[in-house]
């Protein structure tokens, strides 16, 4: 049978009647579990070195010294290993961007400013995770373009929450959040795409200031629209 580009064909798996084993006291799931997050660390590496469309099995495999059969255990393919680094980078991401939230004081300056530097250094601490969040995502497929989309959607309605909180009744003069912090969100990944695909060469401090000017002036907005809904502004 011939072995397309992106496919090895799984070996025969020895032992295959003692899956249910314990072997240094660590069950079948357990080593399933650990060898499938060995493959997402080897598909971050592989894709943010090679890219997603000159990537293949045999590489993740080998990064991760596993066989192929083991690959397939875990995934359909290379689109689906590539949903999983994907996602798995993006957790990251949104538990490092509330952890930074969580800790800065409650105005809103401060808080997009936290949230873009947590963003801006998580993608230059590891180029990888900016190759694969910013540049091949957008390129692998249908199904990953819509799962990008619902994690930018996540990251909106942070931006929302933050915004209903910090300047409630905006709906009552028209305006939806929810489309402003996706304008926003899709902004800052344009910059930040640029910033990488220069290979990250601009002071982060220089991106940063630039980004957030575009998060100030929508709190600036939306600061001055919200005076208009309290009633001492009226008198």
């Amino acid at each position: 049978m011939p072995v397309s580009k992106n496919r090895v064909n799984p070996s025969s798996p020895a032992n295959a009647g003692n899956t249910g084993r314990r072997y240094g006291g660590i069950d079948s799931d357990e080593r399933q579990r650990q060898r499938k997050q060995r493959l997402v660390e080897a598909g971050l590496a592989v894709f943010g070195e090679k890219g997603f469309h000159q990537s293949t099995v045999r590489d993740v495999c080998k990064q991760a010294q596993l066989t192929s059969r083991y690959f397939y255990e875990s995934f359909d393919g290379m689109e689906d290993l590539f949903r999983a680094v994907y996602t798995s980078v993006s957790k990251q991401l949104m538990q490092a961007t509330v952890m930074s939230l969580a800790h800065c004081d409650p105005v809103p300056e401060k808080l997009a400013a936290a949230g873009l530097r947590t963003f801006y250094e998580f993608i230059r601490e590891d180029p990888h995770r900016a190759r694969v969040m910013l540049i091949d995502a957008f390129t692998v497929g249908e199904l990953m373009y819509l799962h990008t989309s619902k994690t930018n959607q996540d990251f909106a309605h942070l931006i929302t929450g933050v915004m209903d909180q910090q300047f409630p009744g905006l709906d009552k003069l028209g305006l939806n959040t929810l489309y402003i912090a996706d304008g926003l969100v899709g902004a800052n990944n344009h910059i930040a795409s640029q910033w990488v695909a220069d290979k990250c060469k601009a002071p982060l401090e220089d991106v940063l200031r630039n980004s957030l000017m575009i998060f100030e002036a929508s709190i600036d907005f939306a600061r001055r629209k919200a005076a208009k809904l309290r009633p001492e502004s009226a008198a």
